[in-house]
């Protein structure tokens, strides 16, 4: 190869890796935004969705997470016992076990729903050493909740004022179409005073 050849290869090879540079600068910023896309799509899918029971007490619609309740089902025949709080209807046999039932309308001072309930169901809620017999309205489904990502509002003034006792233990309001779902902290009310004296 003669250097006439050499220098113009040599030209071609420069002319080749400076046409390859200016692509690779052309491209970068979007192969960028392509990585970063992909790095959050790779976040959102490691994001923890926990699985909530949603409810109704009184007027409200309530969310727990699953993992704080053991079952479900038809409230079973409540035996009143005397010399209890008006919140507690008295106590159930569930599986063997005596447990009280607790009212969260009578206990946090809710609004009563009008429409009246023929047969009431339940929660087993546990959490830690406490665990007690939760009566509800009706149960409305399962709600599957990213507390961190899902936007949930604050209580409204209106809502403020007719559940100012359990505000403590609402963690947000999730809105879906016409529905406001409280999503209730299960470690707080497992954790208060006031239900753990009467366990």
């Amino acid at each position: 190869m003669t250097t006439t050849d050499q220098s113009l290869s040599g030209g071609q090879g420069n002319s080749l890796q400076s046409l390859l540079d200016s692509i690779d600068r052309k491209t970068a910023p979007a192969l960028q935004y392509d990585l970063e896309r992909m790095k959050e799509r790779s976040l959102k899918e490691q994001r923890v969705r926990t699985l909530h029971i949603t409810f109704v007490v009184g007027w409200f619609e309530m969310a727990l997470p699953l993992g704080a309740m053991q079952e479900i089902g038809d409230m079973p025949t409540i035996t009143p016992l005397p010399h209890l709080p008006a919140w507690i209807k008295g106590i159930v046999q569930i599986r063997g076990e005596i447990l009280s039932v607790v009212d969260f309308q009578k206990l946090f001072q809710l609004r009563e729903d009008r429409r009246r309930s023929l047969k009431s169901s339940y929660i087993l809620f546990a959490q830690d050493d406490l665990k007690f017999c939760l009566s509800v309205n009706r149960i409305t489904g399962i709600l599957n909740v990213d507390e961190q990502y899902d936007r949930l509002d604050a209580c409204s003034p209106d809502e403020q004022q007719h559940c100012a006792e359990m505000l403590e233990f609402i963690n947000g309001v999730l809105v879906q179409d016409a529905r406001r779902i409280f999503i209730l902290d299960s470690a707080a009310l497992g954790s208060t005073p006031k239900i753990r004296q009467w366990r």
